[in-house]
């Protein structure tokens, strides 16, 4: 997915909610949206948006004088989550399909996006995820595809976000529980809210299942960009499941045998899977649709 003019727009949103969220200085918000508005010049429309936005993000934390600006907020992600985590696990040992229940919860768990959207109410989602419909549902084709890699399948999870990584690992235990062999990647570095090897072990992912690390700070998946190891495993894997947005940005043109789960929380991006799935014009609108894709082929 390349980088439209309304990307460009929405850059100058995070400066400005990024500047609210990591300082109470006027000056270094101004200076944030400045060098924000410069940044524009050096967009490259042919790049994914997760690619383009690896600058971007950089300059904050230069400006800011951090490494990791989302730091707090990452972190009280991962705490309410963790503490939603055993309810939301039996509601889905009591659902009448816990594979689909599970996916629910992972794809609730999305919401949790500061670069996409700065306010929602993640315990509201994850209640209602159970009864919402999905706006692209391709459960049967998920249901086949681990039926035809077999026992001991290898399955590649693209995780995204902190918190919402708490809710994948219901999900990947339900995964692991139909045969599957599961490796998750999280990101290399820190970049906006993205999980990383740090919250991999505070939300108990690595004793759940082997984690690794796609080798770049990028808040998507830019196979050219990836580490060896990564891209190994991506080869290899007999299903990929790919996490929110950022993921699909970057792996919607590659051909392999991916499955997407995200909440769609942007109109570019609704546009583009209309647009690949071929639906029918305004079926998706970007405030929150929950999807279920198969890579197109």
């Amino acid at each position: 997915m390349r980088t439209s003019l309304d990307c460009l727009v929405c850059f100058i949103r995070q400066a400005r909610a990024t500047g609210l969220l990591a300082t109470d200085n006027p000056l270094a918000q101004r200076r944030i949206i400045e060098e924000a508005g410069r940044f524009l010049e050096t967009v490259d429309p042919e790049q994914s948006p997760p690619e383009n936005a690896v600058a971007l993000y950089t300059m904050f934390s230069s400006i800011l004088q951090v490494a990791d600006p989302f730091a707090r907020v990452k972190q009280e992600s991962n705490e309410l989550a963790i503490s939603m985590r055993d309810e939301m696990a039996k509601r889905i040992a009591a659902a009448s399909d816990p594979l689909r229940a599970a996916i629910r919860v992972a794809i609730g768990g999305n919401i949790i996006d500061y670069a996409a959207q700065h306010v929602f109410d993640v315990k509201k989602t994850m209640d209602n995820c159970f009864a919402l419909e999905f706006m692209l549902d391709e459960y049967p084709a998920l249901q086949q595809a681990i039926v035809d890699a077999g026992p001991d399948a290898d399955l590649l999870y693209l995780c995204d976000n902190c918190g919402e990584i708490v809710f994948d690992s219901l999900l990947i235990r339900r995964l692991q529980q139909q045969g599957c062999r599961v490796t998750a990647a999280v990101r290399e570095s820190p970049i906006i809210n993205d999980a990383t090897m740090e919250d991999a072990v505070i939300s108990g992912l690595d004793r759940i299942c082997p984690v690794i690390t796609n080798g770049t700070g990028c808040p998507g998946t830019p196979l050219a960009a990836c580490s060896e190891e990564f891209s190994h495993h991506f080869k290899a894997a007999d299903i990929i499941i790919s996490k929110g947005m950022g993921n699909y940005e970057t792996l919607s043109e590659e051909q392999a045998p991916i499955f997407f789960l995200f909440t769609v929380k942007c109109s570019e991006v609704a546009r583009h899977v209309v647009e690949r799935k071929q639906l029918a014009p305004g079926r998706l609108t970007g405030t929150g649709e929950m999807i279920l894709m198969r890579q197109s082929v």
